[in-house]
């Protein structure tokens, strides 16, 4: 008698399935904040490395020059050549050209001084969509901005705009309608030293952090290296960080972002620091360190970072 034997297959049950895939899920879940976090801290130290080397090539230019960059080299919110007594070399240009060289962009910087010899605007520098990753926060979802509303002088793009911007001082870019006097190290054809600096290095702005601004239905010129003539690379201090408050300049985004405020005005005009990090933003100090302030700053102690000689007592940021 021949006896047959039947084969038992086992499986999942859909139910086990589903049970198998909400745990998935939950993992995955409680995983992702940690990557983003992780994925933040590291583009926050990236950032804080760029603003570093930002503070590295200001102080080699001070060495070699016997002072740091104008902030910019034409008047705020002037687009003609530099007036008497001040003789700026060229218009639209500012400090971000003459670091160049000390941050491994020797031969942009060759290119660019052979085409300001014979050319009056750097608007229309045929290499201005080059990207200088030390101008960079890889935070900002924007960045590198290359897309303009319109382009240059014979350019199809205004250029490259970045996050880092220097500081102008602890009120306004043309504080009493003259950009030449500002209180901070960059400002209109400014001519700072190290010595002037008699509120001490290490409790003075030097640099920080903006964030970008797409082109869409109108010019965002935050950031924007070749047409600096508004004040887009410049900052103050007189707000504390990543504000409310609108940024008041000319040439301003017609529907800015609820991250980037704005109000188009050509009289007391100022950007303030903003950033996509958590709580704060990357300032680099006149000693070349760099410090997270947070937007919790005391407001006065976030404006007498500011100025370069205003004799205000440091306070704790």
């Amino acid at each position: 008698m021949k006896t047959s034997l039947s084969i038992v297959r086992k499986g999942f049950t859909l139910i086990e399935l589903l049970v198998v895939i909400a745990i998935i899920a939950i993992l995955i879940g409680l995983l992702l904040p940690a990557v983003q976090k992780v994925r933040e801290a590291a583009a926050r130290m990236k950032c804080q490395n760029n603003m570093k080397q930002i503070g590295i090539a200001l102080h080699s230019y001070h060495d070699t020059n016997t002072g740091f960059p104008h902030g910019t080299y034409n008047l705020i919110d002037g687009t003609g050549s530099t007036p008497a007594p001040y003789n700026g070399r060229q218009d639209r240009r500012c400090w971000a050209q003459d670091i160049w060289p000390y941050l491994e962009q020797t031969n942009l910087f060759s290119q660019f001084e052979s085409y300001m010899r014979t050319n009056a605007s750097a608007l229309g520098f045929p290499m201005l969509h080059t990207i200088v990753p030390a101008f960079m926060c890889p935070s900002d979802p924007q960045s590198p901005k290359l897309q303009t509303y319109w382009g240059g002088f014979g350019t199809p793009t205004q250029g490259f705009s970045g996050n880092m911007v220097l500081c102008a001082g602890s009120t306004y870019f043309n504080p009493g309608g003259n950009s030449t006097n500002a209180d901070g190290m960059f400002y209109a054809v400014s001519r700072v030293k190290i010595t002037d600096i008699t509120d001490g290095t290490t409790n003075t702005a030097m640099a920080t952090e903006i964030v970008l601004v797409a082109d869409t239905s109108s010019h965002d010129i935050r950031g924007r290296y070749h047409n600096p003539a508004h004040g887009g690379v410049l900052f103050t201090t007189r707000i504390p960080p990543n504000t409310n408050v609108p940024d008041q300049f000319n040439w301003c985004s017609s529907a800015p972002p609820a991250k980037a405020p704005c109000i188009w005005t050509g009289t007391n005009m100022f950007l303030s620091p903003r950033s996509y990090h958590t709580g704060g933003v990357n300032l680099l100090l006149a000693d070349g360190s760099v410090r997270f302030i947070q937007n919790t700053v005391t407001p006065q102690v976030f404006i007498n970072m500011g100025s370069r000689s205003g004799g205000e007592v440091p306070g704790d940021f």
